[in-house]
C-alpha cells in the first residue's frame, strides 16, 4: 500500500552489492508482500552473501509489526531452516537477529517475551530437521517427502526443551507468568506516569 526506494529483495540486494563488501541486507518479515516467498529469500541472499540480519515480526495485511510467529509460524521455522543449513556450511555465519514490533493491543515486554520464545522455538524445529534425509529428497525433487521430513521437525513440540534451557539458565520456565507476578508493569507506571497529550511516533 505504499512505495519505498528498496521495494523488493532484489532492488536491496542490488543496493548492498553497489555499495560494497560491507554492505548486507536486512530481512523485515512484515516489509513484503502478502504470500511472499521469505524463507526463499533468505536462502538467496545466504547464497550472494548478503544476509546481514533480521526484524523479526509478524504480518497479515502489510507492515502489521505483530507478534513473531503470530500468524505464520511455519513460515518463521522454514526461515530458521535455512539459517541452521548456512550455520552448519559455514560456522562464521552470524545474522543479526532483531525483534520489530508494533504493539497497540498489548503489553510491549509481554509481546517481547512471547515473541523470544518463538523465535527460539524455531529454532529448536529448526535444528531438529533430519538434514540427510532432506537433502536425499530435495536431490530426487521428491517434494512431499521433504515437506514432510520439514513437517515432522515443525510439529514436535519442544517447549520442554525450552523449559529446560530456561531454568538451566537461571530464567523464569514461564517467562509471562514470572513477568505477570513480578509486578514490574505496576512499580514503573507510577515511576513514569503516562504524559498528557503524548503521541504515537507512527502517523
Amino acid at each position: 500500500f505504499y512505495a519505498t526506494v528498496l521495494n523488493d529483495w532484489g532492488t536491496s540486494y542490488w543496493c548492498a552489492r553497489e555499495l560494497g563488501e560491507r554492505a548486507r541486507c536486512l530481512v523485515d518479515l512484515g516489509h513484503h508482500a502478502p504470500n511472499t516467498n521469505i524463507e526463499m529469500i533468505v536462502a538467496r541472499l545466504i547464497q550472494f552473501g548478503k544476509l546481514g540480519g533480521f526484524h523479526f515480526n509478524d504480518s497479515k495485511y502489510g507492515d502489521d509489526d505483530l507478534d513473531s510467529g503470530s500468524i505464520h509460524p511455519f513460515q518463521l521455522f522454514l526461515v530458521f531452516n535455512e539459517l541452521v543449513a548456512a550455520e552448519r556450511e559455514d560456522g562464521a555465519f552470524s545474522p543479526a537477529f532483531m525483534l520489530d514490533q508494533s504493539h497497540n493491543v498489548t503489553d510491549p515486554l509481554e509481546s517481547l517475551l512471547a515473541s523470544a520464545i518463538e523465535v527460539q522455538r524455531a529454532y529448536v524445529q529448526a535444528l531438529l530437521v533430519e538434514r540427510e534425509a532432506l537433502a536425499h529428497y530435495q536431490e530426487r525433487n521428491d517434494v512431499l517427502m521433504a515437506l514432510e521430513t520439514l513437517k515432522q521437525a515443525f510439529r514436535t513440540d519442544v517447549s520442554p526443551i525450552l523449559a529446560m534451557a530456561r531454568a538451566r539458565e537461571g530464567g523464569a520456565i514461564e517467562p509471562v507468568a514470572a513477568y505477570r507476578s513480578s509486578g514490574y508493569r505496576a512499580r514503573k507506571a507510577k515511576e513514569r506516569p503516562a504524559v498528557a497529550g503524548a503521541r504515537s511516533g507512527i502517523v
